[in-house]
Protein backbone atom coordinates (compact mmCIF):
# COMPACT_ATOMS: atom_id res chain seq x y z
CA UNK A 1 0.00 0.00 0.00
CA UNK A 2 2.55 2.66 1.01
CA UNK A 3 4.22 1.18 -2.19
CA UNK A 4 1.50 2.27 -4.65
CA UNK A 5 1.12 5.54 -2.49
CA UNK A 6 4.38 6.57 -3.35
CA UNK A 7 3.99 5.86 -6.50
CA UNK A 8 0.90 7.76 -6.97
CA UNK A 9 2.56 10.82 -5.48
CA UNK A 10 5.77 10.67 -7.34
CA UNK A 11 3.06 10.91 -10.59
CA UNK A 12 1.54 13.97 -8.85
CA UNK A 13 4.07 15.46 -8.36
CA UNK A 14 5.60 14.80 -11.53
CA UNK A 15 2.51 16.04 -13.53
CA UNK A 16 2.07 19.33 -10.96
CA UNK A 17 5.96 19.90 -12.51
CA UNK A 18 5.40 19.41 -16.02
CA UNK A 19 1.88 22.05 -15.39
CA UNK A 20 4.53 24.69 -13.94
CA UNK A 21 6.61 24.15 -17.11
CA UNK A 22 4.68 24.56 -19.00
CA UNK A 23 2.76 28.17 -17.64
CA UNK A 24 6.32 29.96 -16.62
CA UNK A 25 8.55 28.42 -19.53
CA UNK A 26 8.46 32.00 -21.48
CA UNK A 27 8.37 33.84 -18.26
CA UNK A 28 11.88 33.37 -17.38
CA UNK A 29 13.47 36.77 -15.46
CA UNK A 30 16.68 36.74 -17.93
CA UNK A 31 15.09 37.63 -20.56
CA UNK A 32 13.29 41.09 -21.63
CA UNK A 33 9.82 40.17 -23.19
CA UNK A 34 7.17 38.19 -20.84
CA UNK A 35 3.54 36.92 -21.44
CA UNK A 36 2.19 39.95 -20.70
CA UNK A 37 4.19 41.29 -23.66
CA UNK A 38 2.35 38.81 -26.09
CA UNK A 39 0.50 40.72 -28.97
CA UNK A 40 -2.83 40.74 -30.06
CA UNK A 41 -5.31 42.85 -32.28
CA UNK A 42 -8.12 45.03 -31.24
CA UNK A 43 -9.78 47.01 -34.40
CA UNK A 44 -6.76 48.78 -36.05
CA UNK A 45 -4.29 48.53 -33.32
CA UNK A 46 -2.01 46.22 -31.65
CA UNK A 47 -1.75 45.63 -28.18
CA UNK A 48 0.20 43.43 -25.80
CA UNK A 49 -1.45 41.60 -22.86
CA UNK A 50 -1.38 44.31 -20.43
CA UNK A 51 -3.75 46.43 -23.18
CA UNK A 52 -0.88 48.83 -23.91
CA UNK A 53 -0.54 49.77 -27.56
CA UNK A 54 2.70 47.97 -29.45
CA UNK A 55 3.76 49.64 -32.75
CA UNK A 56 6.26 47.74 -34.37
CA UNK A 57 9.14 49.29 -36.02
CA UNK A 58 11.67 46.42 -36.98
CA UNK A 59 14.02 45.06 -39.81
CA UNK A 60 14.42 42.11 -42.16
CA UNK A 61 17.01 39.32 -41.70
CA UNK A 62 17.14 39.17 -45.33
CA UNK A 63 19.92 37.20 -46.63
CA UNK A 64 20.34 35.04 -43.67
CA UNK A 65 18.28 31.40 -44.36
CA UNK A 66 17.50 32.07 -47.67
CA UNK A 67 19.77 34.20 -49.86
CA UNK A 68 19.64 36.32 -52.99
CA UNK A 69 22.57 37.24 -54.74
CA UNK A 70 22.23 40.65 -55.20
CA UNK A 71 23.12 41.63 -51.93
CA UNK A 72 24.18 38.50 -50.58
CA UNK A 73 27.60 36.74 -50.80
CA UNK A 74 26.74 33.96 -53.83
CA UNK A 75 26.75 34.18 -57.55
CA UNK A 76 23.76 31.39 -58.36
CA UNK A 77 22.64 33.76 -61.70
CA UNK A 78 19.77 35.04 -60.12
CA UNK A 79 17.99 32.09 -60.59
CA UNK A 80 17.24 31.15 -56.66
CA UNK A 81 18.36 29.24 -53.72
CA UNK A 82 16.59 26.20 -55.49
CA UNK A 83 19.44 26.66 -57.89
CA UNK A 84 22.02 27.23 -55.53
CA UNK A 85 21.16 23.85 -53.45
CA UNK A 86 21.15 21.91 -56.81
CA UNK A 87 24.28 22.72 -58.05
CA UNK A 88 26.14 22.24 -54.30
CA UNK A 89 24.54 18.79 -54.07
CA UNK A 90 25.61 18.18 -57.73
CA UNK A 91 28.74 18.68 -56.50
CA UNK A 92 29.07 17.64 -52.98
CA UNK A 93 25.81 15.63 -51.83
CA UNK A 94 22.82 17.23 -49.78
CA UNK A 95 25.31 16.22 -46.31
CA UNK A 96 28.16 18.49 -47.52
CA UNK A 97 25.85 21.24 -48.72
CA UNK A 98 23.83 21.30 -45.33
CA UNK A 99 27.00 21.80 -44.09
CA UNK A 100 28.16 24.98 -46.03
CA UNK A 101 24.89 26.53 -45.70
CA UNK A 102 24.87 26.31 -41.25
CA UNK A 103 28.60 27.52 -41.76
CA UNK A 104 27.20 30.62 -43.34
CA UNK A 105 24.07 30.78 -41.36
CA UNK A 106 26.20 30.71 -38.36
CA UNK A 107 27.97 33.61 -39.65
CA UNK A 108 25.56 35.65 -41.16
CA UNK A 109 23.64 36.49 -38.29
CA UNK A 110 24.84 36.22 -34.46
CA UNK A 111 23.71 37.19 -30.99
CA UNK A 112 25.46 40.35 -31.63
CA UNK A 113 23.63 41.43 -34.10
CA UNK A 114 20.09 41.05 -32.40
CA UNK A 115 21.83 43.07 -29.59
CA UNK A 116 22.89 45.83 -32.35
CA UNK A 117 18.80 45.47 -33.62
CA UNK A 118 18.02 46.22 -30.07
CA UNK A 119 20.28 48.76 -29.46
CA UNK A 120 19.45 51.01 -32.21
CA UNK A 121 16.22 50.87 -30.92
CA UNK A 122 14.12 48.89 -33.01
CA UNK A 123 11.91 46.67 -31.47
CA UNK A 124 11.23 43.76 -33.74
CA UNK A 125 13.07 41.83 -36.78
CA UNK A 126 10.90 39.76 -39.33
CA UNK A 127 12.78 36.87 -40.32
CA UNK A 128 12.68 34.84 -43.71
CA UNK A 129 13.06 31.89 -44.04
CA UNK A 130 11.98 29.03 -46.59
CA UNK A 131 11.52 25.45 -47.04
CA UNK A 132 14.28 24.11 -47.35
CA UNK A 133 15.40 25.40 -44.02
CA UNK A 134 13.80 22.31 -42.69
CA UNK A 135 13.12 19.58 -45.48
CA UNK A 136 16.19 18.03 -47.31
CA UNK A 137 14.70 17.71 -50.62
CA UNK A 138 11.57 18.66 -52.46
CA UNK A 139 9.68 15.70 -51.65
CA UNK A 140 8.43 16.85 -48.32
CA UNK A 141 11.63 14.83 -46.37
CA UNK A 142 11.77 16.44 -42.83
CA UNK A 143 15.59 17.07 -41.28
CA UNK A 144 15.57 15.82 -37.49
CA UNK A 145 17.33 16.85 -34.47
CA UNK A 146 18.93 14.10 -32.45
CA UNK A 147 15.98 13.71 -31.00
CA UNK A 148 13.94 12.61 -33.94
CA UNK A 149 12.11 15.55 -34.09
CA UNK A 150 11.95 18.42 -36.94
CA UNK A 151 14.73 20.43 -36.54
CA UNK A 152 13.82 23.93 -35.59
CA UNK A 153 16.61 24.85 -34.13
CA UNK A 154 17.25 27.87 -36.51
CA UNK A 155 14.31 29.31 -35.79
CA UNK A 156 14.58 28.41 -31.80
CA UNK A 157 17.51 30.10 -31.51
CA UNK A 158 16.27 33.88 -33.42
CA UNK A 159 13.09 33.54 -31.23
CA UNK A 160 15.33 33.02 -28.28
CA UNK A 161 17.67 35.97 -29.32
CA UNK A 162 14.63 38.16 -30.02
CA UNK A 163 13.17 37.60 -26.38
CA UNK A 164 16.62 37.84 -24.70
CA UNK A 165 16.83 41.25 -26.46
CA UNK A 166 13.58 42.69 -26.38
CA UNK A 167 12.41 42.19 -30.31
CA UNK A 168 9.32 40.98 -31.27
CA UNK A 169 10.07 38.21 -34.22
CA UNK A 170 7.90 38.07 -37.41
CA UNK A 171 8.07 34.30 -38.82
CA UNK A 172 7.80 34.56 -42.47
CA UNK A 173 7.70 31.69 -44.80
CA UNK A 174 9.47 33.82 -47.86
CA UNK A 175 9.40 30.37 -50.54
CA UNK A 176 7.35 27.47 -50.54
CA UNK A 177 8.05 23.64 -52.10
CA UNK A 178 6.23 24.96 -55.51
CA UNK A 179 7.73 28.31 -55.85
CA UNK A 180 4.68 30.74 -55.24
CA UNK A 181 5.76 33.32 -57.94
CA UNK A 182 7.86 34.17 -60.57
CA UNK A 183 10.93 36.26 -58.67
CA UNK A 184 14.11 34.69 -57.70
CA UNK A 185 13.19 35.45 -53.94
CA UNK A 186 10.58 33.11 -54.14
CA UNK A 187 13.19 29.90 -54.72
CA UNK A 188 13.63 29.82 -58.82
CA UNK A 189 12.36 32.31 -60.95
CA UNK A 190 11.69 29.42 -63.68
CA UNK A 191 9.34 27.06 -61.51
CA UNK A 192 5.83 28.81 -60.24
CA UNK A 193 3.67 25.48 -59.79
CA UNK A 194 2.58 26.61 -55.62
CA UNK A 195 -0.96 27.88 -56.84
CA UNK A 196 -1.50 24.99 -59.74
CA UNK A 197 -4.63 23.59 -59.68
CA UNK A 198 -4.45 20.49 -59.71
CA UNK A 199 -3.01 17.61 -57.16
CA UNK A 200 0.47 18.77 -56.91
CA UNK A 201 -0.50 21.94 -56.61
CA UNK A 202 -2.68 20.88 -53.69
CA UNK A 203 -0.33 19.08 -52.31
CA UNK A 204 2.23 21.77 -52.18
CA UNK A 205 0.28 23.96 -50.47
CA UNK A 206 -0.96 21.35 -47.86
CA UNK A 207 2.80 21.18 -47.62
CA UNK A 208 3.22 25.03 -46.15
CA UNK A 209 -0.08 24.27 -44.08
CA UNK A 210 1.73 21.51 -42.37
CA UNK A 211 4.94 23.05 -41.86
CA UNK A 212 2.85 26.45 -40.38
CA UNK A 213 1.14 23.57 -38.18
CA UNK A 214 4.96 22.23 -36.90
CA UNK A 215 6.06 25.54 -36.20
CA UNK A 216 2.94 26.72 -34.79
CA UNK A 217 3.15 23.73 -32.47
CA UNK A 218 6.45 24.18 -31.15
CA UNK A 219 6.16 27.76 -30.44
CA UNK A 220 2.27 27.97 -28.95
CA UNK A 221 2.06 30.82 -26.76
CA UNK A 222 5.41 31.99 -27.24
CA UNK A 223 4.85 35.95 -26.31
CA UNK A 224 8.27 36.79 -27.95
CA UNK A 225 6.67 35.78 -31.39
CA UNK A 226 3.99 38.78 -32.63
CA UNK A 227 2.72 37.07 -35.71
CA UNK A 228 3.31 34.21 -38.38
CA UNK A 229 3.56 35.74 -42.15
CA UNK A 230 2.09 33.25 -43.71
CA UNK A 231 3.22 33.49 -47.67
CA UNK A 232 6.15 36.04 -48.69
CA UNK A 233 4.89 38.05 -51.90
CA UNK A 234 2.37 35.44 -53.92
CA UNK A 235 2.03 35.20 -57.40
CA UNK A 236 5.30 38.03 -57.09
CA UNK A 237 5.88 39.08 -61.13
CA UNK A 238 2.90 37.03 -62.12
CA UNK A 239 1.31 38.58 -65.04
CA UNK A 240 -1.71 40.12 -64.29
CA UNK A 241 -4.61 37.86 -66.48
CA UNK A 242 -2.67 34.71 -64.10
CA UNK A 243 -3.32 36.55 -60.97
CA UNK A 244 -6.04 35.14 -59.54
CA UNK A 245 -6.48 36.48 -55.30
CA UNK A 246 -9.07 33.92 -54.40
CA UNK A 247 -6.59 31.24 -54.84
CA UNK A 248 -4.25 32.78 -52.40
CA UNK A 249 -6.99 33.41 -49.77
CA UNK A 250 -8.17 29.89 -50.11
CA UNK A 251 -4.17 28.91 -49.10
CA UNK A 252 -3.77 31.71 -46.74
CA UNK A 253 -7.49 29.86 -45.02
CA UNK A 254 -5.76 26.45 -45.04
CA UNK A 255 -2.80 28.18 -43.22
CA UNK A 256 -4.91 29.64 -41.07
CA UNK A 257 -6.61 26.48 -39.91
CA UNK A 258 -3.65 24.52 -39.23
CA UNK A 259 -2.12 27.40 -37.27
CA UNK A 260 -5.22 27.90 -35.13
CA UNK A 261 -5.15 24.22 -34.11
CA UNK A 262 -2.25 24.13 -32.51
CA UNK A 263 -1.87 28.20 -31.57
CA UNK A 264 -5.16 30.34 -30.67
CA UNK A 265 -3.94 33.15 -30.20
CA UNK A 266 -0.92 33.69 -32.40
CA UNK A 267 -1.81 36.91 -34.54
CA UNK A 268 -1.29 36.27 -38.22
CA UNK A 269 -0.33 37.95 -40.99
CA UNK A 270 -1.34 37.89 -44.34
CA UNK A 271 -0.05 39.94 -47.81
CA UNK A 272 -2.35 41.50 -50.70
CA UNK A 273 -0.53 41.02 -54.20
CA UNK A 274 0.40 44.68 -53.77
CA UNK A 275 -2.28 46.14 -52.03
CA UNK A 276 -4.76 45.81 -49.04
CA UNK A 277 -7.77 45.84 -51.82
CA UNK A 278 -6.53 42.77 -52.97
CA UNK A 279 -7.26 40.39 -49.64
CA UNK A 280 -10.76 39.62 -48.16
CA UNK A 281 -12.91 40.85 -46.07
CA UNK A 282 -11.85 38.90 -43.17
CA UNK A 283 -15.21 38.28 -41.97
CA UNK A 284 -15.91 36.47 -44.65
CA UNK A 285 -13.21 33.24 -43.90
CA UNK A 286 -13.72 34.02 -40.04
CA UNK A 287 -10.22 35.13 -39.67
CA UNK A 288 -9.23 36.69 -36.14
CA UNK A 289 -6.64 38.32 -34.74
CA UNK A 290 -5.00 38.89 -38.31
CA UNK A 291 -2.77 41.60 -39.50
CA UNK A 292 -2.96 42.85 -43.61
CA UNK A 293 0.59 43.30 -45.01
CA UNK A 294 2.04 44.88 -48.35
CA UNK A 295 5.44 45.34 -49.51
CA UNK A 296 5.93 48.25 -51.12
CA UNK A 297 8.98 49.16 -53.90
CA UNK A 298 7.56 52.64 -55.45
CA UNK A 299 8.79 55.67 -57.06
CA UNK A 300 6.83 58.60 -56.29
CA UNK A 301 6.02 60.19 -52.74
CA UNK A 302 2.23 59.76 -54.55
CA UNK A 303 2.84 56.29 -54.69
CA UNK A 304 3.24 55.58 -51.03
CA UNK A 305 0.54 57.91 -50.00
CA UNK A 306 -2.11 56.41 -52.21
CA UNK A 307 -1.18 53.07 -51.21
CA UNK A 308 -1.71 53.51 -47.58
CA UNK A 309 -4.91 55.72 -48.76
CA UNK A 310 -6.49 52.68 -50.92
CA UNK A 311 -5.60 50.21 -47.80
CA UNK A 312 -7.78 52.09 -45.41
CA UNK A 313 -9.96 53.01 -47.89
CA UNK A 314 -11.19 49.15 -47.29
CA UNK A 315 -12.19 49.69 -43.62
CA UNK A 316 -11.52 46.01 -42.53
CA UNK A 317 -10.80 47.22 -39.70
CA UNK A 318 -7.16 45.39 -39.24
CA UNK A 319 -3.73 46.62 -38.47
CA UNK A 320 -1.84 47.19 -41.72
CA UNK A 321 1.90 46.68 -41.68
CA UNK A 322 4.56 47.60 -44.54
CA UNK A 323 6.74 44.29 -44.28
CA UNK A 324 8.85 45.22 -46.84
CA UNK A 325 9.56 48.45 -48.18
CA UNK A 326 12.08 50.61 -50.01
CA UNK A 327 11.66 53.08 -52.64
CA UNK A 328 13.19 53.55 -55.82
CA UNK A 329 14.58 56.22 -58.30
CA UNK A 330 15.25 59.81 -57.46
CA UNK A 331 11.02 61.26 -56.72
CA UNK A 332 10.75 59.86 -53.49
CA UNK A 333 13.06 58.89 -50.05
CA UNK A 334 13.22 56.61 -47.05
CA UNK A 335 12.37 59.31 -44.88
CA UNK A 336 9.46 60.34 -46.51
CA UNK A 337 8.35 56.65 -46.75
CA UNK A 338 8.91 55.97 -42.87
CA UNK A 339 7.17 59.57 -41.80
CA UNK A 340 4.10 58.55 -44.58
CA UNK A 341 4.00 55.11 -42.37
CA UNK A 342 4.69 56.82 -39.07
CA UNK A 343 2.00 58.97 -39.87
CA UNK A 344 -0.95 57.30 -40.49
CA UNK A 345 -0.83 54.28 -38.20
CA UNK A 346 0.97 50.96 -40.56
CA UNK A 347 3.88 49.53 -39.03
CA UNK A 348 6.70 48.34 -40.54
CA UNK A 349 9.62 46.23 -40.93
CA UNK A 350 12.56 47.54 -43.26
CA UNK A 351 14.46 45.59 -45.91
CA UNK A 352 16.79 44.58 -45.02
CA UNK A 353 19.55 44.58 -41.73
CA UNK A 354 22.87 43.57 -43.76
CA UNK A 355 23.84 43.18 -47.66
CA UNK A 356 27.41 41.93 -48.93
CA UNK A 357 28.60 43.38 -52.76
CA UNK A 358 30.84 46.47 -53.73
CA UNK A 359 28.30 49.17 -52.96
CA UNK A 360 26.37 48.04 -50.16
CA UNK A 361 28.42 50.28 -47.58
CA UNK A 362 27.11 53.33 -49.73
CA UNK A 363 23.71 52.03 -49.82
CA UNK A 364 20.76 52.77 -48.13
CA UNK A 365 19.35 49.21 -48.50
CA UNK A 366 21.11 47.93 -45.41
CA UNK A 367 22.36 48.97 -41.79
CA UNK A 368 25.44 46.56 -42.72
CA UNK A 369 26.98 46.92 -45.77
CA UNK A 370 30.33 45.93 -47.34
CA UNK A 371 32.47 47.36 -50.05
CA UNK A 372 34.20 44.28 -51.57
CA UNK A 373 32.87 41.58 -53.70
CA UNK A 374 36.03 39.53 -52.73
CA UNK A 375 33.84 36.50 -50.95
CA UNK A 376 31.14 36.11 -53.24
CA UNK A 377 30.80 32.56 -53.67
CA UNK A 378 31.11 30.99 -57.86
CA UNK A 379 28.88 27.84 -56.83
CA UNK A 380 29.90 25.97 -59.95
CA UNK A 381 33.75 26.44 -59.50
CA UNK A 382 34.89 27.18 -55.81
CA UNK A 383 36.29 24.17 -53.72
CA UNK A 384 34.44 22.68 -50.84
CA UNK A 385 37.02 24.39 -49.04
CA UNK A 386 36.95 27.96 -50.49
CA UNK A 387 32.99 28.04 -49.85
CA UNK A 388 33.39 27.37 -46.38
CA UNK A 389 36.26 30.15 -46.30
CA UNK A 390 34.34 32.29 -48.01
CA UNK A 391 31.18 31.86 -46.09
CA UNK A 392 33.42 31.90 -42.80
CA UNK A 393 34.20 34.22 -40.31
CA UNK A 394 34.39 37.02 -43.12
CA UNK A 395 30.56 37.42 -43.04
CA UNK A 396 30.35 38.03 -39.45
CA UNK A 397 29.12 41.37 -38.84
CA UNK A 398 31.64 42.87 -36.63
CA UNK A 399 34.85 41.11 -38.86
CA UNK A 400 35.76 43.75 -40.33
CA UNK A 401 34.08 43.27 -43.60
CA UNK A 402 31.06 44.99 -43.21
CA UNK A 403 30.42 48.83 -42.56
CA UNK A 404 27.75 51.31 -40.79
CA UNK A 405 25.49 51.72 -44.05
CA UNK A 406 22.77 54.50 -44.97
CA UNK A 407 20.02 52.52 -43.41
CA UNK A 408 21.11 52.87 -39.94
CA UNK A 409 21.57 56.81 -39.92
CA UNK A 410 18.24 56.99 -41.59
CA UNK A 411 16.14 55.06 -39.48
CA UNK A 412 17.88 56.49 -36.60
CA UNK A 413 15.40 59.39 -37.70
CA UNK A 414 12.47 57.76 -36.37
CA UNK A 415 13.51 55.33 -33.71
CA UNK A 416 13.14 54.34 -30.76
CA UNK A 417 10.06 52.13 -31.96
CA UNK A 418 6.99 54.18 -30.17
CA UNK A 419 3.38 54.63 -30.92
CA UNK A 420 2.76 57.63 -33.27
CA UNK A 421 -0.35 59.64 -31.85
CA UNK A 422 -2.69 59.32 -34.83
CA UNK A 423 -5.47 57.30 -36.45
CA UNK A 424 -6.38 56.53 -39.89
CA UNK A 425 -8.98 57.67 -42.10
CA UNK A 426 -12.77 57.07 -41.51
CA UNK A 427 -14.24 58.42 -44.75
CA UNK A 428 -13.82 58.00 -48.41
CA UNK A 429 -13.88 62.26 -48.04
CA UNK A 430 -10.94 61.39 -45.94
CA UNK A 431 -8.90 59.03 -48.21
CA UNK A 432 -9.53 62.13 -50.73
CA UNK A 433 -8.23 64.50 -48.67
CA UNK A 434 -4.90 63.23 -47.59
CA UNK A 435 -4.13 61.85 -51.52
CA UNK A 436 -4.92 66.04 -52.27
CA UNK A 437 -1.85 66.60 -49.50
CA UNK A 438 -4.00 66.92 -46.67
CA UNK A 439 -2.76 64.41 -43.79
CA UNK A 440 -5.40 63.46 -41.74
CA UNK A 441 -6.24 62.67 -38.13
CA UNK A 442 -9.05 62.40 -37.35
CA UNK A 443 -10.55 60.46 -34.42
CA UNK A 444 -11.22 57.00 -35.04
CA UNK A 445 -14.24 55.44 -33.69
CA UNK A 446 -14.29 51.79 -34.77
CA UNK A 447 -16.81 52.32 -36.90
CA UNK A 448 -15.42 53.59 -40.31
CA UNK A 449 -18.24 53.88 -43.21
CA UNK A 450 -17.27 53.64 -47.02
CA UNK A 451 -21.27 53.78 -48.49
CA UNK A 452 -20.07 52.29 -51.71
CA UNK A 453 -17.53 49.86 -50.25
CA UNK A 454 -21.02 48.55 -47.90
CA UNK A 455 -23.15 48.50 -50.64
CA UNK A 456 -21.16 46.44 -53.25
CA UNK A 457 -20.24 44.52 -49.77
CA UNK A 458 -23.24 42.58 -49.43
CA UNK A 459 -22.94 41.41 -53.20
CA UNK A 460 -20.01 39.57 -52.71
CA UNK A 461 -21.28 36.00 -51.73
CA UNK A 462 -23.34 36.05 -55.16
CA UNK A 463 -21.09 34.34 -57.64
CA UNK A 464 -21.05 36.13 -60.52
CA UNK A 465 -22.15 39.82 -59.39
CA UNK A 466 -19.63 39.12 -56.29
CA UNK A 467 -16.58 38.62 -58.75
CA UNK A 468 -17.95 42.12 -60.29
CA UNK A 469 -18.16 43.77 -57.35
CA UNK A 470 -14.89 43.42 -55.84
CA UNK A 471 -13.87 44.66 -59.14
CA UNK A 472 -15.81 47.89 -59.10
CA UNK A 473 -14.48 48.67 -55.59
CA UNK A 474 -10.97 48.72 -57.12
CA UNK A 475 -11.62 51.14 -59.27
CA UNK A 476 -13.70 53.27 -57.78
CA UNK A 477 -10.83 53.57 -55.00
CA UNK A 478 -8.11 53.70 -58.06
CA UNK A 479 -10.13 56.29 -59.69
CA UNK A 480 -10.75 58.71 -56.29
CA UNK A 481 -7.11 58.33 -55.40
CA UNK A 482 -5.66 58.75 -59.21
CA UNK A 483 -3.71 55.39 -59.53
CA UNK A 484 -4.58 51.98 -60.67
CA UNK A 485 -4.23 49.36 -57.72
Amino acid sequence: MKKALSVFLAIIITLSSLSVLSVSVFADDNVAIHAEDALHTEGYKIVNAKGEDVFLKGLNLGGWLIMEDWFCPVDNDSTGDVYTYEVLEERFGTEKTYELMNIYQDNWIQETDFKNIADMGFNCVRIPFWYRNFQSDNNGTWILDDNGEIDLSRLEWAVEMCRKYGLYAILDLHAANGVQGYADHAGHINSYHFFDQNEKGEWYREQAAELWRVIAERFAGDPAIAMFDLLNEPMCDVPMAKRIHSYIWEYYDMAYDAIRAEDPDRMITMIGTWSVDKLPDPDEYGWKNVVYQYHQYDKKESDYTTRIANGWACFYNVPQYAGEFHPVGEKVTLDFAIDAYDSNDIVWTLWTYKGYNSWAAWADWFCYGSTSDEYIVDIHNDSYETIASKWGEVMQTNSGTFYEGQLFKIANKFLPAKKVDVVPFNTQEDVDNYVAGEIYKGSYNGNNVCGTCNFFANLRNVPLLGAIARWIHSLIHSISTGKNI
